[in-house]
């Protein structure tokens, strides 16, 4: 299976905490990995106080994750192999008590 990057929407109302928990999570599953510049998080943008930015994972990060983690994405919610992996991603930083929300960016659908 060959993944183009993933474009996601990190969606939160406190975008310190939850960042700094997503990026810890993230550069974890990376070092296990063994890979380096995996993903990135956009700087925010705020309204009506909500944070949104952009989160980048790239295919081959998406790739590997999978082949680690390939039983517990197709478990979860979702028809699509991205809204599984995003669901199951989702699942992961709300384990350790992040609050923000994923969804597929609408760059990802075009």
């Amino acid at each position: 299976m060959i993944i183009g990057t993933f474009i996601l929407d990190f969606q939160t109302v406190n975008f310190e905490s939850d960042s700094e928990i997503a990026k810890k999570m993230l550069s974890e599953f990376q070092d296990h990995c063994q890979l380096h510049d995996a993903f990135a998080l956009d700087d925010p943008f705020s309204s009506a106080g909500w944070s949104f930015s952009k989160l980048f994972l790239t295919g081959e990060f998406v790739e590997k994750l999978y082949g680690l983690h390939g039983h517990e994405v197709d478990r979860s919610k979702g028809k699509r192999f991205a809204d599984k992996f995003i669901s199951w991603l989702g699942e992961g930083l709300k384990s350790k008590n992040c609050s923000a929300q994923l969804k597929v960016a609408r760059e990802m659908i075009l």
